[in-house]
């Protein structure tokens, strides 16, 4: 049953991206990764302002699994400190922010988005 549930969740993150797109301007920050085997790339966009992230958005070409995993952690990063995600342990960011698991084989997949605002913050 529980796998049921994040594969759904998985799903309609990948097929209803939430917040994918670009910012620009004064406070945007972004920075990318890549995973070299299988080709997924992604990029987020971050608007800080008073050390508050008020805006996400991401892109890029990944699998189902990377796709829900920037999507849900787009979600989750809106209206958070700094400070905060800045001390949170990727698998602390795994946890609170992407919300589900994979097999061994699919983790780079699910961690490149946390990677990539690990390097943000």
């Amino acid at each position: 049953m529980r796998m049921d549930i994040y594969r759904e969740d998985i799903l309609d993150h990948y097929e209803n991206p939430r917040n994918q797109g670009e910012l620009e301007g004064e406070g945007v920050k972004s920075a990318r990764d890549a995973n070299a085997s299988c080709g997924d790339m992604v990029e987020i966009y971050l608007r800080i302002e008073k050390g508050i992230i008020v805006d996400v958005k991401w892109k890029g070409i990944g699998c189902a699994i990377t796709t829900a995993s920037a999507s849900k952690l787009s979600e989750y990063l809106q209206g958070r400190t700094l400070k905060i995600v800045r001390e949170m342990s990727e698998e602390e960011l795994l946890q609170k922010g992407v919300g589900f698991e994979v097999n061994p084989g699919r983790i780079k997949c699910l961690v490149l988005p946390i990677k990539v605002v690990k390097k943000l913050v």
